[in-house]
């Protein structure tokens, strides 16, 4: 395969400006949609999968001080928010499960992100402490 000549690069050019329009207004109608159901999920309140994570991560995440424990509750609250309709819920919950073994600073970022993603879910009327992130 040698160099593109002239006549295939201006084609392969042309045909790359065609399709960003339609990749461009593809990524919009998605984001809407999103946008759409993250509005309704927050309006209609937390479900049931979505109160049990944050609650299940809420009761454990002081006990969480060293990695297995931390490997654990994430473990667990994964399986709790994997019904949830939120998708702040479920990529705070994986960012949380990244960082249990990242280290102590890392870890006490996503559990303050997670907590502060179940408050605004509303699925508490009491705020914890948030976790000091140094």
């Amino acid at each position: 395969m040698g160099m593109m000549t002239g006549y295939r690069w201006r084609r392969g050019a042309a045909a790359f400006a065609l399709t960003l329009p339609v990749w461009a207004a593809t990524g919009c109608d998605q984001r809407s949609v999103l946008v759409a159901e993250s509005s309704h999920a927050s309006a209609a309140g937390p479900d049931a999968s979505e109160r049990e994570a944050c609650a299940e991560f809420r009761s454990g995440w002081r006990r969480a001080t060293d990695t297995p424990a931390r490997l654990q509750l994430a473990d667990s609250v994964d399986r709790r928010a994997r019904g949830a309709d939120s998708p702040a819920l479920t990529e705070s919950v994986a960012a949380m499960g990244r960082s249990a073994d990242d280290g102590d600073r890392a870890w006490r970022a996503a559990a303050a992100d997670l907590l502060r993603t179940c408050g605004r879910a509303g699925s508490s009327t009491t705020a914890p402490a948030l976790p000091v992130t140094g």
